[in-house]
């Protein structure tokens, strides 16, 4: 009995019509949990689900700003002629970040960018941290977060998994929201589907910027502070891109300084006003 299942279990696509590059094809278009799990169904499943043909596809969704016309005429990474050599050893090239990995195959690739990528979403984090006072964030910092980001070349997935979590501080859920909308441009109801999802839609950040008083008969009034107060979901909007604006404008031109805080009994401005902490 035991024989025949095993028999059983070990059947072939040939056996039932199929052939192997148009199951490649629809396996590819499953997620990576649901490639792994269906690995687990025999051994023929096993060697198809960790085809590089399956991993180059899903490799290419995850992280495709990292491919280049040049890659993607590779079917198998081991292949890889001398001309691309000279452009594999340029940091300045994106395939760079695959050469490093892909000479393993595309599944191993996949693996250990993924940990690579949560890594370095782990750094922005610490950083954030490490800079934060009292749950608020100088933009200055805020910019420089978001400067790591983009030079990792974080994918919408990588966010999703790193940074719009529940557990972290929402400083830090919406540095990743600022650099999905922005950097990677992912639609809005992409967006607002994984902070539904990640149950971090409702979290509240409040910004607090001073503007330069305006003129008037020939005097300058004195300076403004303004205070808005926004969830994340409401920062997919359209009509709360002025927040991002005054974020992304920082100290420049009227704006005198910019904060990012928790909630607004967490910044320490409730205080204090602005000259004090020039």
């Amino acid at each position: 009995m035991a024989a025949s299942a095993e028999k059983e279990g070990d059947w072939s696509l040939e056996e039932i019509g199929f052939p192997q590059d148009l199951v490649e094809i629809i396996v590819a278009l499953l997620s990576v949990r649901d490639v792994c799990a269906l690995s687990q169904c025999s051994r023929c499943w096993f060697a198809l689900c960790s085809s590089d043909a399956v991993w180059l596809q899903l490799f290419r969704r995850r992280w495709p700003s990292l491919m280049q016309p040049c890659a993607l005429a590779i079917s198998d990474p081991r292949k890889v002629g001398s001309q691309h050599h000279a452009c594999l050893q340029s940091r300045e090239c994106k395939e760079y970040w695959v050469s490093k990995y892909f000479f393993e195959g595309w599944r191993a690739a996949y693996v250990r960018l993924h940990f690579e990528m949560a890594n370095s979403a782990k750094k922005v984090v610490e950083f954030v941290k490490m800079t934060a006072r009292q749950e608020s964030l100088e933009v200055a910092d805020y910019h420089k977060a978001m400067d790591m980001l983009c030079a990792t070349h974080i994918a919408f997935q990588d966010v999703i998994v790193n940074l719009l979590l529940p557990s972290h501080s929402v400083l830090i859920n919406l540095i990743g929201l600022h650099y999905s909308l922005v950097h990677l441009g992912v639609q809005m109801a992409d967006a607002k589907k994984a902070l539904v999802k990640s149950n971090a839609a409702e979290r509240q950040v409040c910004l607090r910027w001073w503007s330069l008083g305006r003129w008037m008969n020939g005097f300058r009034r004195q300076d403004e502070m303004h205070v808005k107060m926004a969830s994340l979901l409401e920062l997919t909007e359209p009509s709360q891109n002025v927040l991002l604006q005054v974020i992304k404008r920082g100290t420049l031109h009227e704006v005198l300084r910019v904060q990012i805080s928790a909630d607004f009994k967490s910044s320490a401005w409730l205080w204090r006003d602005m000259h004090s902490q020039r």
